[in-house]
């Protein structure tokens, strides 16, 4: 090879390695933006369930096993004590659009750091009852103060302690979601993912000797509560069984077109009884 062939060898090299550095130069900033994800801010841990009395959440719910699409309506009424459970706890009163739905109370009381729910409620004019078989009790339902990394075991009981019934044991796992999740009512950021695998067991399940596995994901938004949820069949990779998803959400003391902190391009937010 002659020295000039040699030469003009060596200039395109330098052109190339030049053309190089000015594009990651200028590739560096965009990768760094890309890069760039949100973060859990640790002062919302408080406000991924919020009760306030006359926020009310509207949820469309399309059941699968069921085939049925409808439309669930919770309200938050407040702190009251009810008598026929002898507790004080945040009363929701939850309204399904579908036959026999009608209006059911739900009660929520927090015990060693997490929420319980007790359902199967119904009122007896204005007075909160339990039916003759009990209440359905879900113990440690969720965490009071919400946060990623969190991993809890949970008990539920839907018909009490019914002999014969069955139960439904729970593995919880918190997340947070660096990307907004998308629902009908908007964009919410910022909020934390539960998955939970849960095992139906015992009752009806013993007489066949095969337990249910399911597998739900709860999405909460800040300042809002639930606004999604997904029921799976078996494992995170199963088919799904059941969608609940916000529709809309009233704020206290604000109209229907008010946007809660934190939402994005939203026209509602929130949620409490979630898929389960």
């Amino acid at each position: 090879m002659g020295v000039a062939s040699c030469q003009e060898e060596a200039k395109q090299m330098c052109r190339k390695t030049i053309a190089l550095l000015v594009c990651l130069t200028f590739s560096l900033p965009l990768l760094g933006c890309r890069e760039k994800t949100a973060q859990f801010d640790p002062g919302l841990a408080r406000d991924f369930f919020p009760l306030a009395p006359e926020s009310v959440w509207t949820y469309r719910v399309n059941s699968k096993s069921q085939h049925n699409t409808y439309v669930v309506t919770d309200k938050a009424v407040g702190e009251k004590y009810v008598p026929s459970l002898n507790v004080t706890g945040q009363v929701v009163e939850e309204y399904y659009n579908v036959d026999r739905g009608g209006t059911r109370p739900i009660v929520y009381i927090t015990k060693n750091g997490y929420w319980t729910r007790l359902s199967g409620l119904d009122y007896s004019k204005e007075d909160i009852e339990a039916p003759a078989w009990g209440r359905s009790e879900e113990g440690d339902f969720m965490p009071a103060i919400l946060t990623p990394g969190v991993n809890w075991r949970s008990q539920i009981f839907p018909f009490g302690h019914m002999p014969g019934s069955f139960d439904i044991r729970q593995l919880h796992r918190t997340f947070f979601e660096p990307a907004d999740v998308v629902v009908p009512a908007g964009h919410f950021a910022g909020c934390i993912r539960i998955e939970t695998e849960a095992l139906y067991e015992g009752g009806s399940y013993a007489k066949i000797g095969k337990p249910l596995r399911l597998v739900y994901e709860d999405y909460y938004a800040p300042h809002v509560g639930l606004i999604k949820t997904r029921a799976l069949e078996g494992s995170i990779r199963g088919g799904e069984v059941e969608r609940v998803e916000l529709i809309r959400f009233l704020a206290p003391h604000t109209s229907s077109t008010s946007t809660p902190p934190h939402s994005g391009e939203v026209n509602g937010g929130g949620g409490l009884s979630g898929g389960r």
